[in-house]
Parts: C-alpha cells; structure tokens; sequence
C-alpha cells in the first residue's frame, strides 16, 4: 500500500505530539508526586509547619512541571506546524517525530530530576522548619540547573521544526528522528544526575545548614559535571543536522545516523546518573565535613570523571560511525 505524503503528514504530527507530550508529563507527574508524597509524610511529623510545607512543595511542584511546559509548547507546534511543501510526506513525518523525541525524552529526566530537590526539601522544612527559606532558595536553583538538558532538548527540537533538514533522500529521515534521538536520550540521564545531586545538597543543608554556601557551590559544579553527556549528544544532533550533505542516499546512510544516535544517546543515560549518584554523597559529606571540603570536592570530580569515561566511549563510536566506517 503507497502512503501518499498528506498520510505521512498525518502521522508525524500524531506520534510526534503524543511522544512529546507523553514522555515529558510523565517525567514532571513523577517528580511532582514526589514532592507531594514527601510533604505528606513531613507533615505527620510536624503537622504544625502545614503552611511552610505546602508552600515548599508548591513552589517544588510548580518549578518541576517546567519540562512538562517545554513538551506542550513543542507538542503543539508539532501539530499545527505548516507543512514545509519541499520535504512533505516521510521526511516532513520524520521530523516531527525526531521533534518529538528530543524534547519528550529530555523532558522525562528532567521532570523526574526535579523531584528528587522538592522531596528533600519537604523533608528539611520538617526537620529544620527555622531554614525553610533557605531551603526553599537552594531547592530552587536545583531545580533550575536539573532543567538544563531539557532546555537542549527543546533547542533541538525547535531547530528540527524550523530550520530545514538536509535533502539527501531516504537518509533524511534517519538524520531527522536521530538527530531528536541522540539529543532526547542524552539527556535523559544527565536531568535525573542533576536532579539527585540537588537532592543530595538540599538534604546536606537542612541537617548542617552552616554550610550552605560550600554546599550549593559543590551542588552546582557536580551538576553542571552531570550535563556533560546531554552536551555530547547535543553536537552530535547538530552535526547530523548541519554537515551530513553527503550522506549516503540510501538505507545504509539512514542506519548509519540511527547508530550513532543510539551509540551517543543510550550511553549518556548512565553515566548522567552515575555522576549525580557521586555528587549527591559529596554534597551531603561537604557538608557534614566543611573543613574538609577541597578534599570531597577533588574527590567528586575524579569520581565523575570516571564515570563519563563511557560517555566519551560512546561519543568516539558514533563519530567513528558518522565519518570513519
């Protein structure tokens, strides 16, 4: 059966919006019940900071639905998106579900990520309701910086629906979807990493609040360690997207964009994680131990380091496979 270009048109925009949408709620509905079941359960130890705790865990909730923000916008414009008349049909579909998936995949992270600070800080508020704005304050700007891959993500995805994809025949489709691939699932980890290591420093501050400058410092350096694989597999879609002219006009050009998507995109997802699960612990020790800080922070970024080395693996194989094999 030959499916005309309008039914191709059609189906990009279907799968397209509901990838979007699906995957970037689903993300910011877990980490916002997070917030709230940890409120709950703050609240039955103090019951009388009801007011702080439910302020804690709306301002929780409300900045870690963002994500959930930047996959409707995207979502939308996937569905009323004018048809590009030059690439109508399969690779104009293409698009959209690349579109799709960058920003519904780094969404995911990023919505869970922001979960893991408004828990911890509904749990300090009880533990130490004298530092609830404090703790309100470095909860936040977790937050913010865990939401860094998803604002990738929604880069990548707005470049995949307004600027045009190279003509290089059946392969545009690939670099479409891997381009949104390779972005989407790169920083899938990197916003849960972030997520947990601002989750570690909320946490550090509430029980030692006397370090709380140590503490953000350490919460900000291992996040942004934390964005690295987000930002490998940013240039690869930006590499897919803007010198794959020559591409080979066939099957073989289109497995070719997928393999590298999939090699840059899966392996960012664990070292992300591993490197919040390092600074999530060096921002608790960096503040329990203050006068030992240099040390935990050397630490922290030796142990990241490390654990990226996978990352850099995967980036060396997908660009071997882009413009080596």
């Amino acid at each position: 059966m030959d499916i005309t270009p309008e039914t191709w048109n059609y189906i990009g925009r279907y799968v397209g919006a509901s990838l979007a949408l699906g995957l970037g709620g689903l993300g910011a509905a877990i980490g916002m019940g997070m917030a709230g079941a940890e409120a709950n359960r703050a609240m039955m130890k103090q019951p009388s900071k009801h007011s702080d705790l439910l302020r804690t865990m709306l301002l929780g909730q409300a900045v870690g639905g963002s994500p959930s923000i930047f996959a409707l916008v995207v979502g939308l414009l996937i569905l009323f998106l004018p048809v590009n008349e030059s690439t109508s049909g399969m690779v104009f579909a293409s698009t959209l579900i690349g579109a799709g998936l960058a920003v519904g995949l780094g969404c995911f992270g990023s919505g869970v990520g922001c979960g893991f600070p408004a828990a911890q800080a509904c749990s300090g508020v009880a533990r130490n309701p004298k530092k609830s704005t404090a703790l309100t304050s470095t909860m936040m700007i977790g937050q913010a910086l865990a939401q860094s891959p998803s604002i990738f993500a929604t880069i990548v995805a707005l470049i995949l629906l307004f600027l045009p994809t190279p003509s290089v025949g059946i392969a545009s489709a690939g670099i479409a979807i891997a381009a949104g691939l390779s972005m989407g699932a790169s920083a899938l980890g990197p916003g849960l990493g972030s997520g947990i290591t601002a989750g570690g420093a909320v946490k550090g501050q509430s029980d030692w609040p006397q370090s709380r400058s140590i503490t953000v410092r350490t919460m900000m350096i291992g996040q942004a360690i934390c964005d690295t694989p987000a930002i490998f597999g940013m240039l690869v879609s930006f590499i897919m997207l803007f010198t794959l002219q020559d591409l080979e006009v066939s099957i073989i050009g289109f497995s070719k964009v997928m393999a590298a998507a999939i090699a840059v995109g899966i392996g960012g997802i664990g070292p992300g994680i591993g490197c919040g699960i390092v600074s999530e612990t060096s921002c608790e020790a960096s503040a329990k131990k203050p006068e030992h800080d240099a040390l935990m922070l050397r630490t922290m970024l030796i142990g990241q380091a490390v654990s990226q080395s996978t990352a850099i693996y995967a980036l060396i194989i997908a660009l071997v496979i882009l413009f080596v094999v």
